[in-house]
């Protein structure tokens, strides 16, 4: 990572919750969820905070270099609608040679729905790919997460 990044940068981002970030679409192979309200799902709210984190940390990056999160911990109190707009503030609390920490807030156009902190390891992208081939190989799975 280069030497660029410093506590307390801040980055800002907002996305219009569409079909695929439902709870109904997201988990939709889940009979019961596939049955909920058409509302922001937890999961789609964990993407578009590590998306919001990645894309702070992306800047700072080497070539060879990808960001992976490796925590989270935050709370999703109030829905947000098919329509409705996201927003994350996120602010960087902690640089480390191989890892950033963050503080977010989401909210959207009348609540804050989530707090929280986001952790996400930098690590080299080819041994990265590398480790993860092997691990395929291992467990018999062919490059698109089939059993061979």
């Amino acid at each position: 990572m280069k030497p660029t990044l410093a506590q307390g940068a801040t980055h800002s981002t907002s996305k219009v919750v569409d079909e695929m970030m439902t709870v109904p679409y997201a988990r939709g192979d889940y009979a019961l969820f596939a049955q909920m309200p058409k509302v922001l799902a937890t999961a789609a709210l964990v993407t578009f905070i590590e998306a919001a984190c990645a894309e702070t940390l992306a800047p700072h990056l080497e070539d060879d270099e990808v960001s992976l999160g490796t925590v989270v911990g935050i709370t999703h109190s109030a829905p947000t609608p098919l329509g409705g707009t996201i927003h994350a503030e996120v602010e960087v609390t902690r640089v480390e040679p191989r890892s950033v920490s963050f503080s977010v807030t989401v909210t959207d156009d009348e609540d804050v729905i989530s707090v929280g902190s986001h952790t996400r390891a930098v690590v080299s992208r080819s041994g990265f790919d590398h480790r993860v081939a092997e691990k395929a190989h291992r467990l018999g799975l062919s490059q698109a997460g089939h059993q061979a």
